[in-house]
């Protein structure tokens, strides 16, 4: 017996793929609450990893859900703790292969601000002002 139809499904992990991207936004939107540009942008990348990084619900079908809930929901029926850690070598490895693209972004200046050009002219020259 079937519960639920393939459109279902699709609707259904559409439907929780649009709230996480608002989940992601609203961390966007008031990331400046918290401290540290690079611990920001860290903490949005983890939230990203957990909350987006699908697995397969079934080892037998192809239905994929999100990580975190197949390793609380295996984690809290399963006669085993190993449950718990089932979600979490994809979590992980997406994590990890974020913080490389991060840090590589980082190095190639991609996440330069505009006006950090003219902040260090500015710096220089009252430098420069400060030696004469």
């Amino acid at each position: 017996m079937i519960m639920y139809s393939d459109e279902n499904y699709l609707w259904g992990i559409v439907a929780y793929y649009l709230g996480c991207l608002l989940v992601l936004l609203f961390l966007v939107r008031f990331k400046d609450l918290l401290p540290g540009r690079h611990f920001r942008n860290q903490l949005i990348l983890f939230v990203a990893a957990l909350i987006l990084v699908p697995i397969k619900a079934y080892p037998d079908t192809g239905y994929l859900a999100p990580a975190w809930f197949v390793s609380l929901y295996e984690g809290l029926t399963g006669p085993d703790d190993v449950g718990f850690l089932r979600g979490a070598k994809p979590i992980v490895t997406c994590y990890l292969v974020a913080v490389a693209c991060y840090v590589l972004a980082i190095l190639l200046g991609v996440f330069k601000r505009p006006d950090a050009g003219q902040e260090e002219e500015a710096m220089l020259k009252g430098g420069e002002q400060n030696k004469s």
